[in-house]
């Protein structure tokens, strides 16, 4: 019969994929193994019934039968042995009969597949064919039945009696679930053909509703309720710290998930290699009596990460030695917070040094300046002596190049006085703390729209600005203040370009936002900035541009300005590339309006 045939191949299949899935999951774990092992028991009953079914040769039916007890025979000791290690009864003594009824079972499955001892033969029948018995069959049957109730009358209070919890449930599944195939299979191969009564084999099927039923549970409850160690993994596996295991010189022999997201590594490629190759410094922490140790992870794709880690502790098994585990802790946000802190600590000191120090920079530097516009008159009388006709008339001489390299020299102090007033200024910047209440609602689009203005002026014309603003971005601020920032970020990005001019050079600045957040985001295609510099662009008086070019006060002031209207402020660069700024800051949502109530008439 087709169906027949279909029923076994596919009980087969199914029982082969649940066995395989479960070892896939932690073929470490013995109450796996043990799963695995009766669904595949159950896959090889089925494929020798499928065989069996179209067989003509009676010698050859026989040969199968007996091949069959490979199948079911092995299905009551593993039962016994599933259930009582799902109960955590291992200290029942039904438990140290296990391995002796291992050791029966081979002895059994050996005669009964090599001799006649418990097939005698096969006979045609209606359906199928039917077995003959010998002797030994009792014996093989009692290998399978015994022990099933042996564990029900041992386990009886825990298997019969209510309970909760998913272990005890898959534990139920399990010995009930082997208990009805093995009624079924006594039913339809043994007693229904001892009356000459055929009957089509259903038992393999009932063993792979098990498997499903099993693997159902353990979707439902999860995995770990099988064993305290797969518990204890899928624990590991959700911290977000790294956890490893060191063994002996170096190699690491396990991690949890956190670690292999931190390489970005698969675990076949990291098990079994020395944890030096990506921590350097690990080797000195191995042997170390420090509660803790600040070294660098390198990952696949070249990036250095801080982390901080714990003394070692012994893990054991077996009474050995196996390892030493770790807990690594990432220190990049930790690292990231110092250094914002170290950069507002330096903000809030050169804004406590610039009140003391700018008045008293402000007058002599305005005196100076004062004097040096007075000289530049004197210097312009002195030229108009010279040009008189009393004294030639006309340029030329010594005395006439005198008077042109004092111009210059008189217009440089000039300018050196109007630079110390504008570092003076920039310095000022930090002491002028924003006051919530003095905020006011403004379009962040307009605020940038007019630093454009400003800053395409000093734009070379075969830059290319895009802006994209949208319109409807608002929020509460000090308008000057983020124009402020606005105008140094779009400095910096045009600034960018004089070490490599390019004909394609592009800068896009754009306004843009989230739920609740405004966004404003100024990159460029320039000469970008070092890797072992960008930590520290927001560092006062810190600058890369060459002397006379700039303070050093731009990206710090714009840091202040920033974090004193709740936002934040990064930047991201690849040298040769570009640079890549992102403001945050909190937006205005418009209010909801609630719908017009409709009128209605009585």
């Amino acid at each position: 019969m087709l169906w027949f045939l279909l029923l076994k191949l596919l009980t087969a299949v199914v029982s082969i994929g649940l066995g395989a899935g479960i070892l896939a999951r932690d073929h470490g774990l013995k109450i796996n193994r043990l799963i695995a092992a009766f669904l595949f028991c159950n896959a090889w009953w089925a494929i020798t019934e499928f065989f069996l079914h179209q067989q003509t040769d009676p010698e050859m039916a026989a040969m199968i039968y007996r091949l069959t007890t490979i199948g079911w025979v092995p299905l009551g000791v593993l039962s016994m042995h599933a259930t009582v290690t799902l109960a955590a009864k291992n200290d029942n003594p039904i438990t140290k009969a296990i391995p002796w009824l291992y050791v029966m079972l081979a002895l059994v499955l050996s005669v009964s597949v090599l001799t006649d001892f418990v097939v005698a033969g096969a006979m045609p029948g209606n359906f199928n064919w039917r077995p003959l018995f010998n002797p030994g069959m009792i014996v093989a049957y009692a290998l399978v039945a015994v022990p099933m109730l042996v564990t029900l009358v041992s386990l009886r209070g825990e298997l019969i009696l209510p309970g909760d919890g998913g272990q005890l449930q898959l534990s139920r599944i399990i010995f009930f679930g082997i208990s009805a195939a093995l009624f079924a299979g006594t039913l339809t191969s043994i007693v229904l053909p001892l009356f000459g009564i055929d009957a089509v084999g259903i038992a393999t099927t009932l063993v792979a509703m098990v498997g499903l039923a099993t693997a159902w549970t353990l979707n439902r409850y999860g995995h770990s309720l099988i064993s305290s160690q797969a518990l204890a993994r899928k624990m590991l596996d959700t911290l977000d710290d790294s956890v490893v295991l060191i063994g002996k010189g170096g190699v690491l022999r396990d991690a949890n998930r956190a670690f292999l997201r931190l390489l970005g590594l698969p675990e076949r490629d990291v098990l079994g290699r020395p944890i030096t190759e990506w921590i350097p410094d690990f080797g000195n922490h191995l042997d170390s009596s420090e509660p803790s140790a600040f070294m660098e992870v390198h990952t696949r794709e070249g990036e250095t990460i801080p982390i901080a880690a714990s003394a070692p502790v012994a893990f054991r098994g077996g009474g050995r030695l196996i390892g030493q585990a770790f807990l690594l802790r990432d220190r990049r946000e930790i690292v990231s917070l110092q250094r914002r802190l170290a950069v507002s600590a330096r903000l809030a000191a050169v804004g406590d040094l610039s009140k003391s120090i700018s008045r008293s920079i402000n007058e002599p530097a305005a005196r100076t300046r004062h004097s040096l516009e007075g000289l530049s008159r004197d210097w312009q009388a002195i030229e108009k002596i010279l040009a008189s006709p009393e004294h030639g008339g006309g340029g030329g001489g010594s005395d006439w190049e005198a008077v042109e390299e004092g111009f210059e020299l008189i217009e440089e102090c000039i300018e050196g006085v109007d630079r110390i007033f504008s570092i003076v200024r920039e310095i000022g910047g930090f002491t002028s703390e924003s006051v919530k209440g003095e905020f006011s609602e403004h379009s962040l689009s307009v605020i940038v729209a007019r630093a454009l203005r400003v800053v395409r002026a000093h734009a070379p014309v075969w830059l290319t600005i895009e802006a994209r603003l949208d319109p409807d971005v608002r929020i509460e601020c000090h308008a000057a203040d983020i124009e402020r920032v606005a105008t140094n970020l779009l400095m910096n990005a045009i600034q960018s370009f004089e070490k490599n001019p390019q004909n394609d050079a592009h800068l896009v600045v754009a306004v843009g936002a989230t739920s609740d957040l405004a966004l404003l985001h100024v990159e460029d295609d320039g000469c970008g900035i070092e890797p072992e510099v960008l930590d520290r662009v927001f560092d006062p008086f810190f600058t890369t541009k060459p002397v006379g070019k700039g303070t050093g006060l731009g990206l710090a002031i714009s840091y202040h300005i920033v974090k004193d209207h709740g936002g934040e402020i990064r930047v991201s660069s690849i040298l040769g590339r570009g640079t890549s700024v992102a403001v945050e800051l909190p937006r205005i949502l418009e209010p909801i309006r609630p719908p017009p109530l409709e009128s209605s008439t009585v």
